[in-house]
């Protein structure tokens, strides 16, 4: 079968297709020809790396993303991969949660990530090792990696285990190049050792990471706004984090009382003030058709995550409340307590959710990925988005979300000669101004990539004066900064030190909203700029003038 799927890969180079229908028919032709059975992109995509290595045909950039499966994987720039992490305690008794003895809280067996997650045992070494291969395996370029830790409060795990997990996801990483592969190290093995010991070790790989093959980018972990504090957040920052979800779920302390969710709003306002004085990332999670509210009610609540000063997340995740049997939840829909407010109410609320999400936030998600098999009550629509989407094309209507703006969505609605222009999009938030700098072009259809500034200002509150001294204290580096919480250029992922033929990647639009960042920060007084740098672009900082700093990359501005 190899030498028949290389035969038939020759046919469709020398046929030079220059769309996916060109591809999809080159492969009908070339099959007929040879008189066999369409092969898989899978197999194709075998023979094609076969003629690579055998230099029978020369590489192309285009017939890679002809091949490529799932091309949304990494159209997005990076290569995004999950990891769950064990069972443990979870602080949090939120009604709605589901509760698996043999999974993180709320998370159930069957959802993908999780699923796999069991059947490797939580090991954060072969969960990472497994999702790259098949990443490969499936032609996606794997080496910049947007890694999304799920599962609980991560800040609940005991420490030692937080840096354990990392440590083996950085060395699943590195070990694609070395020629002896370190392997997996059990958890037991640093239980009676110094935390010190760990925190070196991690270091090392962090360090190796910074050139090796798969390189971690960025990195996500997933907690609570109540375990945010500023010796939490340095050790995230020990651990590689850039950016943190936060479960907010609801605006109204109300709401948030009945469903045990343990926190206030202004516990959540303090959280993500800190946070951005330490120039990460915010995720949010807001969960519609919670118990006490209403399709209106969520849709003002929403409205507020972007009104609200101490608010205005960076990305935003929206998980519409489901009903699952081993949740608390389930026993209030019994007896009559609890009943979703219906699809309609859900469909209306999310079409106005869209519309009101501004141009500098992303709405990463619209549900959960739980099995319709697992819900009791609640929406059950997996193409949600898809569906919203359509509806308002039919309306004449847009969502200007980040998502729905990325170049890869929207290249049939521009000019693909057109140069893209800068713009710059202010904000106010608790502590500080937030620019939002993008190149998009000049009808603000698609963005090519963006930067996030933050600008902070001094503040007045008691308490968060405390806080920052705090902070100042852990992670001195950052002093008298201005701050780039996040530079992302979007685009089908390129590998690192190779051309770009087809997106937008590698063709310097990074450094031009750097350069833009570094002069707004200039002009308003600052001399000094941070970047949260995830461990794999190190490097790319370095090449720009940026210097490490304690966990940071900083540039003296002239």
């Amino acid at each position: 079968m190899n030498e028949v799927a290389e035969k038939l890969m020759k046919y469709i180079v020398a046929y030079n297709p220059q769309t996916k229908e060109d591809f999809d028919d080159a492969k009908r032709k070339g099959s007929s020809q040879l008189k066999i059975k369409q092969p898989s992109n899978q197999a194709l995509l075998v023979a094609y790396q076969s003629l690579l290595e055998k230099k029978s045909v020369q590489p192309d950039t285009q017939m890679d993303f002809f091949l490529r499966k799932a091309n949304v994987r990494t159209l997005s720039g990076v290569a995004i991969i999950t990891s769950l992490v064990k069972p443990y305690t979870c602080p949090g008794k939120c009604i709605y949660c589901p509760t698996e003895i043999r999974m993180p809280k709320s998370y159930i067996a069957t959802e993908p990530a999780a699923a796999r997650a069991l059947r490797l045992d939580f090991s954060p070494y072969k969960q990472m090792k497994q999702r790259i291969e098949m990443l490969t395996r499936n032609g996606h370029p794997t080496d910049k990696i947007e890694y999304i830790l799920k599962g609980g409060t991560w800040n609940a795990y005991p420490l030692k285990y937080q840096y354990w997990f990392i440590l083996e996801s950085f060395k699943a990483c590195n070990d694609f190049a070395r020629e002896n592969p370190r392997g997996e190290t059990l958890e037991e093995y640093w239980l009676d050792r110094p935390l010190k010991e760990l925190q070196e070790e991690l270091d090392h790989e962090q360090t190796f990471n910074e050139s090796a093959k798969h390189r971690i980018v960025g990195l996500t972990l997933e907690t609570r706004p109540d375990a945010i504090s500023p010796k939490t957040i340095h050790h995230m920052r020990l651990q590689g984090c850039t950016r943190i979800e936060l479960g907010l779920q609801a605006t109204d302390d109300k709401i948030l009382e009945l469903i045990k969710r343990g926190h206030t709003v202004q516990q959540f306002r303090d959280a993500i003030y800190l946070l951005r004085e330490a120039g990460f990332k915010v995720d949010l999670h807001f969960m519609p058709d919670l118990p006490g509210s209403s399709p209106e009610h969520d849709v003002h609540m929403y409205k507020e995550i972007f009104t609200d000063p101490g608010l205005r997340p960076d990305m935003i995740k929206i998980y519409p409340n489901t009903v699952i049997k081993s949740a608390e939840l389930y026993q209030w829909f019994l007896d009559g307590r609890y009943t979703s407010y219906g699809d309609e109410g859900l469909f209306k609320a999310l079409l106005e959710m869209k519309l009101a999400t501004p141009r500098y936030c992303r709405i990463s998600r619209l549900i959960r990925d739980i099995p319709a098999t697992e819900i009791e009550n609640g929406n059950i629509i997996t193409n949600l988005r898809e569906m919203l989407e359509y509806e308002l094309k039919k309306q004449g209507k847009k969502c200007v979300c980040l998502r729905c703006r990325e170049i890869y969505r929207q290249k049939d609605a521009i000019d693909d000669q057109e140069e893209p222009h800068i713009f710059v999009d202010t904000y106010e938030t608790i502590g500080g101004t937030e620019y939002f700098i993008s190149m998009e072009d000049k009808n603000r259809i698609a963005v090519y990539g963006f930067l996030r500034l933050r600008i902070p200002h001094d503040s007045n509150n008691e308490k968060l004066v405390k806080n920052l001294e705090q902070l100042a204290t852990l992670m001195p580096e950052n002093k008298e900064c201005a701050f780039i919480r996040e530079l992302h250029v979007y685009g089908q992922l390129v590998e690192i030190g190779k051309k770009n033929t087809l997106g937008t990647q590698h063709k310097g639009y990074g450094k031009r909203l750097v350069r833009e960042a570094e002069k707004i920060a200039q002009e308003k007084g600052f001399s000094k700029l941070s970047v949260i740098s995830g461990v794999g672009v190190r490097g790319y900082y370095e090449k720009i003038g940026y210097h490490k700093e304690g966990t940071y990359m900083i540039k003296k501005l002239d």
